[in-house]
């Protein structure tokens, strides 16, 4: 899924050169460029006369507010993966972020598997439709009937693994009851309780054991 961004270009907005600097050592790795600028006149600049794919921007610039920065990029752009960067949860800075579609929202210092998660969610941006991006951070390639975990970790599906996924993405907030199971995975054949017991345990060993969550007496669930 990383390979994607190898081909796209990053606005990282930050003022603090030393963060930046190490920062941009570790984004190099797996971006084509990053375009670095420290105010918002100059990020606004950038965005009008460079190819811009995504945007990494800190909130806290000297005087400046780099939400001011997301909220007037966001009005010309809808769909470009945008992330803050924080030095700490301040409730209004998250309020004024939720209306603001960010993949998201990283607190300093960043651990380096939330930065991996974070451009996975990135990359799965410039996906193909085919691609569905799960609530539980998996990623859905419905042509090639994959899975990928949040680690980028590609997971091959059976013919009826992959109709049980696609019936847990067509009802990604409710139960999946058994009913259905019979209908979309086993088109209606007589299979055992048993037997659907078996599935799920061998599907779970596949792809994690919390992909999906049990439901006593009712079915199963997307986990997440």
């Amino acid at each position: 899924m990383l390979e994607i961004l190898k081909s796209k270009n990053v606005l990282f907005v930050e003022d603090n050169e030393e963060f930046a600097q190490n920062f941009i050592a570790l984004l190099s790795l797996f971006v084509k460029e990053v375009i670095h600028c420290s105010t918002l006149n100059a990020s606004h600049e950038a965005l009008k006369t460079q190819k811009v794919d995504m945007v990494i921007c800190d909130i806290k610039l000297n005087n400046e507010n780099g939400l001011d920065f997301i909220e007037s990029a966001r009005k010309s752009n809808g769909q470009l993966p945008m992330v803050i960067l924080s030095g700490n949860k301040n409730e209004e800075f998250l309020f004024r972020a939720i209306p603001l579609n960010l993949v998201a929202y990283l607190l300093k210092p960043v651990k380096y598997k939330e930065l991996i998660d974070t451009l996975n969610k990135c990359a799965a941006c410039f996906k193909p439709s085919n691609h569905v991006v799960l609530k539980n951070g998996y990623i859905f390639d419905q042509e090639n009937r994959m899975l990928q975990n949040p680690a980028g970790l590609a997971i091959s599906l059976s013919k009826k693994e992959s109709a049980f996924v696609e019936l847990l993405v067509a009802h990604p907030n409710r139960i999946v009851p058994k009913e259905m199971m019979y209908e979309s995975v086993w088109n209606f054949d007589y299979v055992s309780d048993q037997a659907v017991v078996n599935f799920i345990m061998r599907f779970r060993k596949k792809v994690g054991k919390d992909f999906i969550q049990t439901v006593p007496e009712a079915g199963y669930r997307l986990g997440g």
